[in-house]
């Protein structure tokens, strides 16, 4: 039995302990031995093993996504590291903190054909704020010092400013040497870290309330994480004559009066009239999950355009930045609406001709959808299907949406009403969503539930073997016959190939994976079976679930 541990990855462990990542993601190997003895002797923190590293990167990152609270991912030498990427890459662009420590052979052996050998520092760069090399063997008081110090800073880039993932490489001349004998090895030492204070001034935002306040405000957002904070916020905004407020459901903003459905409204009757143009443009979050949406913001030539929101470069997407303000959103709508509501006190306005045509357009809009799904009892697509799934679930429940289709009919439908909804929307990739919802369901107390199409669960079927998985955890899937995005967008809906090489024609067999896998099993392939199997699956048991709801191809 090995009795000791390399005194750096003692370290480390203490670091991750003191900075609050109670959650680590192991995948087991010989190289990183000394990291995961030293974490799970750690009492303060939760190893939870997975076995591949491309599914443990995504369930730390569902899991860090949900929790506030930053993960940790660690692997073994070689090409481990490298699956990591997809996952690391989204944590990035969803200012997710991710701790990935990649243990490493020692320096002089790169380049040396020796086993299990590459050049993994610096390998996830463009991907993550920070790079970090230490060693593993500490050999005097200065290594010592060098090691705390490293790991204060990672762990402060991570976790400051533009959150986000980070990357420790520790390199070990011998995974493990029972032999070695570490006594009283000393307490990691915390360095605080100071900020200059980030909340917005109350004359600033006095100031850009005045410059707002009597226009046609329009303001979106794009996949934020919920904030109670920004739900009272813009509580304050909404009943103001001149704002109107366009955000996706992903935006996680749980306050009525919100346009949340664009594609459904944002048609040529209300574009070409010039009233219905904002003159001030304020936007926040990520990437938008509506086309038309950004079709529209880029074609409008809007005279005035403000960024809100900590992002460390210039988002010009729109092509009208005239300011940005690097401060998070939590930090500025706050502020900002109490003072547009305080200038508004006394003046009291009716809404304006821009703020009606919006709303009023987003009403028939959503009326006409409503009328066609209650009247055409006959169709069975995956629209159809998911509206129906979504409209029947518990609003407490969390969300969790694939990419692809998915989305954009869960966002036309009642994606609005649940507790949370979350997507990989930071480089919107279809890998990983599986293992994502099931990071996602750990901290939570309720059930998640992931909406899926078939390519994607294809994608990560391996994530269904993880000990992780939970009756917490449900999962839907839209079983098309492959990737229905590709039989709708232009580029491919024509083309001869079509099924062969882009939708792939896919015959997943769900009903044997979850035998296999231990899943509960429920089946609809029209919508009286769905509705006759709900109750069911909503109800749960001791096992997590999976719906297969299966439609046409030619009906999609």
């Amino acid at each position: 039995m090995v009795n000791c541990v390399k005194e750096t990855a003692h370290s480390l462990a203490a670091a991750l302990a003191a900075y609050g990542a109670t959650d680590i993601f192991t995948s087991p190997g010989s190289r990183n031995a000394p990291l995961i003895i030293a974490l799970s002797r750690q009492a303060s923190l939760t190893v939870r093993p997975v076995v591949d590293e491309r599914s443990a990167a995504f369930i730390a990152l569902g899991h860090a996504s949900v929790s506030r609270r930053p993960a940790a991912l660690v692997c073994t030498s070689g090409t481990a590291l490298l699956n990591y990427a997809p996952a690391v890459a989204e944590a990035y662009y969803r200012k997710t903190p991710l701790i990935v420590i990649s243990a490493d052979r020692p320096a002089e052996w790169i380049g040396q054909d020796d086993c299990q050998t590459m050049r993994q520092p610096g390998a996830l760069a463009n991907i993550v704020k920070g790079s970090y090399t230490l060693k593993g063997e500490i050999t005097c008081d200065r290594d010592r010092w060098l090691v705390n110090r490293v790991l204060n800073e990672a762990f402060q880039t991570a976790l400051n400013g533009r959150r986000g993932p980070v990357h420790i490489n520790i390199s070990f001349d011998e995974p493990l040497t029972s032999e070695e004998k570490l006594p009283d090895l000393p307490t990691f030492r915390k360095v605080d870290l100071v900020l200059p204070s980030r909340k917005l001034g109350v004359e600033t935002a006095k100031t850009l309330a005045a410059e707002a306040s009597g226009r046609e405000v329009l303001i979106v957002g794009g996949f934020c994480p919920p904030s109670s904070a920004m739900n009272r916020a813009f509580s304050k905004l909404l009943p103001l004559p001149g704002v109107t407020v366009v955000a996706d459901a992903l935006a996680n903003l749980n306050v009525s009066g919100i346009l949340s459905r664009p594609d459904l409204f944002l048609d040529s009757h209300l574009l070409r009239k010039p009233s219905s143009r904002p003159s001030l443009l304020i936007t926040f979050g990520g990437s938008l999950l509506s086309k038309r949406l950004k079709e529209y913001l880029r074609g409008a030539k809007i005279e005035e355009h403000w960024h809100v929101g900590e992002n460390e470069s210039l988002i010009d997407s729109y092509f009208s930045l005239s300011r940005r303000i690097e401060i998070s959103e939590e930090e500025f709508f706050p502020r900002f609406a109490n003072a547009m509501e305080y200038l508004s006190r006394g003046h009291a306005a009716p809404m304006s001709e821009f703020k009606s045509l919006w709303h009023e357009a987003a009403f028939r809009a959503e009326e006409a959808q409503a009328i066609e799904m209650r009247g055409n009892n006959g169709e069975w697509s995956d629209r159809r299907a998911i509206h129906t799934l979504l409209s029947a679930l518990p609003a407490e429940w969390n969300l969790q949406l694939s990419n692809g289709l998915t989305p954009r009919y869960a966002v036309t439908g009642d994606a609005c009403r649940f507790h949370r909804r979350d997507c990989n929307r930071g480089v919107s990739g279809i890998d990983g969503s599986v293992s994502t919802a099931l990071g996602a369901s750990l901290p939570y107390k309720g059930t998640t539930l992931l909406l899926t199409g078939d390519m994607s669960m294809q994608y990560d079927i391996a994530a269904l073997s993880s000990p992780l998985i939970s009756p917490k955890l449900k999962i839907a899937v839209i079983n098309n016959g492959g990737g229905g995005i590709f039989r709708k967008i232009a580029t491919t809906r024509g083309l001869p190939e079509l099924e062969r090489y882009f939708a792939c024609d896919l015959r997943l067999p769900l009903e044997e994976l979850a035998k296999a896998y231990g899943l509960d099993y429920f089946r609809a392939a029209s919508p009286g079976q769905l509705a006759d199997i709900l109750p069911g699956f909503i109800a749960g048991s001791s096992k997590p679930a999976l719906l297969d709801i299966q439609t046409r191809k030619s009906q999609n």
